[in-house]
């Protein structure tokens, strides 16, 4: 590591020392009172050094988890998009419309339509002036029947579709997608409403077990956000009556509560075609192209180790006074459609890529500090060298590694959202983590757009 002195004063550490000294010497030049005060030997400021650095070694690497839970999310995904730095992302909605009360319908009704009502959340990632086609399909079994879904997870539907759409989405419009569905299924429901054979959301279920939203096979634009748990969000039947006062329309609403995300990827021809498919074994960033990545949906993430840290317990009087670990995003990998995350979260690990555990039974982050949300960091402009970062404080990390003894195995895993701290739900559970496909390109030191450095401040003392 490369060191600069700084002035004395330039730190509140050694400031205080000073003070402890002007005490101890105050002290000294008293008349004693009592037992003999012996005097105490003063050390030499000269002694104190400041010392930066911001060149200190710092190694990233990827890992990718096995699974990621994402069942239950308050969005549905659907979409497919090629990205050029992690190929190919395709998230399939799967979903159950429930009902509370009874599907009737009156006898003089006349049926109009059956329309699947999808309501957007403003969420999208990727090209969405390109049109995207969505498919409608029938599931084959009753989705309550398991209970917890992963990104892997697929469930049987029909091969013919109930409806389908070409659109150019409006992610941002606050508005609703309609795809009107099979009329032969709408006119078997408004059947069975008339003849009161829905009496519960049994006898429903048992006829549309729930409903698949799969993306078109060729398609690379965006992937769109849906809100399940919206009344918007609807299977909706379409009738109307003719009266003395004219034709009177109405509907009968299922709504959506209960589904999964499916989220695939497929890496080949990227730098990531080589990404282990277990979570404990990482790959270095110099084996993909001197870069690191994130990537939510695919439960992806990029591992920080600081490897000469540890030249620092060769003085056993050094002291941390700050450190941040600055994370700028590759710039050629931003762009209007692939935007950096506004945040980042980092939790600790081990030399297994297996979580340190608080006492919650959750994950631990990087700062204990619940309210501060893992050491979230925002996106900030360095306005003087025209970049972006993230910053981390790693003070009383650095300050723990320097208090214990060995080589320290402890890295930092870093993600684009916390872990869910509600102790009745999963850890992944409803994340952004789970239910988005936002991603981040990071550099190594060793890229020509470098993207990490640590910024690292304390002070040693000199044993005479």
């Amino acid at each position: 590591m490369k060191f600069n002195s700084h002035f004395l004063k330039r730190s509140s550490t050694v400031l205080r020392l000073l003070v402890i000294l002007g005490v101890t010497a105050s002290l000294t030049g008293c008349e004693p009172s009592g037992d003999q005060i012996e005097a105490i030997v003063q050390p030499n400021v000269d002694d104190f050094a400041v010392q930066f650095s911001d060149t200190s070694t710092v190694t990233l690497s990827t890992l990718a988890a096995d699974s990621v839970m994402t069942g239950g999310p308050s969005r549905l995904l659907v979409g497919r998009n090629i990205d050029p730095y992690f190929g190919k992302y395709q998230a399939t909605a799967f979903f159950q419309p429930t009902t509370s009360n009874a599907i009737a319908v009156p006898e003089l009704a006349v049926y109009d339509s059956l329309t699947l009502s999808l309501k957007y959340d403003n969420y999208a990632h990727g090209d969405t002036t390109i049109a995207m086609n969505i498919a409608v399909h029938q599931l084959l079994e009753d989705m309550t029947k398991k209970g917890a879904y992963y990104n892997s997870n697929s469930t049987p539907y029909a091969a013919t579709p109930l409806g389908k759409v070409r659109v150019v989405p409006t992610p941002r419009s606050s508005g609703t997608l309609k795809i009107r569905l099979s009329d032969k299924l709408g006119k078997q429901i408004f059947e069975m409403g008339k003849d009161n054979q829905l009496p519960s959301n049994t006898e429903w279920i048992d006829l549309v077990k729930g409903l698949a939203l799969i993306p078109g096979a060729s398609d690379n634009g965006a992937i769109i956000g849906f809100t399940l748990t919206d009344d918007n969000t609807s299977i909706q039947l379409h009738y109307h009556l003719t009266g003395d006062d004219g034709i009177t329309k109405d509907s009968s609403i299922i709504k959506s509560i209960t589904g999964y995300n499916q989220i695939l990827g497929d890496r080949k021809g990227t730098q990531l075609a080589k990404l282990p498919t277990t979570s404990r074994v990482s790959l270095p960033s110099s084996q993909s192209g001197n870069m690191s990545f994130i990537q939510a949906g695919l439960a992806v993430a990029m591992r920080v180790d600081l490897p000469t840290i540890d030249e620092l317990k060769l003085n056993p009087y050094a002291v941390v006074n700050k450190a941040f670990l600055r994370v700028s995003p590759l710039k050629a990998s931003v762009t209007n459609f692939y935007p950096a995350p506004s945040r980042l979260y980092a939790y600790l690990v081990n030399k297994n890529n297996e979580f340190y555990l608080g006492a919650d039974g959750r994950p631990e982050p990087l700062s204990r500090d619940r309210d501060n949300l893992a050491a979230a960091t925002l996106l900030r402009v360095d306005l003087i060298n025209n970049t972006t970062y993230y910053e981390f404080d790693l003070s009383s990390f650095l300050t723990s590694i320097l208090a214990t003894s060995g080589e320290n195995t402890t890295g930092l895993l870093i993600r684009t959202s916390p872990f869910n701290t509600d102790p009745q739900s999963g850890p992944e559970y409803n994340t952004e983590f789970s239910k988005s496909a936002a991603r981040l390109v990071i550099g190594d030191q060793r890229n020509s757009d470098p993207g990490v450095k640590l910024q690292l401040y304390y002070t040693t003392v000199k044993v005479r």
